[in-house]
């Protein structure tokens, strides 16, 4: 008798364990992918400049993200220069809508496509960054980002998500 008595009372102490359900909720969802073309050599003397693709624009997140690439390429003693100065490598960065890029034109024109899926009343946006070699202008290396926008988000939250997101790019390109 003891021993059922044990085992009932093992048996509701284990039915009342919780687990808790720690799946994000879809639009935090954020997808990388990255390739590598080939390899670059890169020490404390590497320098590196930006590309001249996200100067055109005036968005206030462009200068965004360009201030988090610097801080973080300046954090592994990179120096920026100017492009003219013969840099190690070249970093450069697009930013697009769903509407203004699809998932087939990413394959096409990017050859990468991170593969987050289209799910109703999200808009799905991209972040595409690129390395140049400094000598040849030839890709070293290329990595996409998706996510879907998020438009009540606080300005610290937002930040935070762009340097996650930024640094997450990066480290897959530092760190290979």
């Amino acid at each position: 008798m003891r021993i059922l008595t044990a085992l009932i009372l093992v048996l509701s102490i284990s039915a009342c364990v919780q687990v808790q359900n720690d799946i994000a909720p879809a639009e935090s969802q954020l997808v990388i992918s990255s390739s590598f073309e080939r390899d670059i050599s890169l020490d404390a003397n590497s320098t590196y400049a930006f590309t001249p693709l996200q100067k055109s624009e005036n968005l206030p997140v462009l200068s965004d993200i360009t201030d988090e690439i610097e801080m973080y390429f300046n954090a592994k003693g990179y120096k920026q220069v100017l492009a003219s100065e013969q840099p190690t490598f070249h970093i450069g960065f697009i930013l697009e809508h769903e509407d203004d890029l699809s998932d087939e034109q990413l394959s096409e024109t990017f050859g990468l496509n991170p593969g987050l899926p289209n799910l109703p009343n999200l808009e799905k946006g991209t972040l595409l960054m690129f390395v140049l070699d400094g000598d040849n202008q030839s890709f070293v290396w290329r990595g996409a980002a998706q996510g879907f926008i998020l438009k009540d988000t606080t300005e610290e939250e937002r930040d935070y998500r762009l340097k996650t997101i930024i640094y997450s790019m990066l480290n897959q390109f530092d760190n290979k």
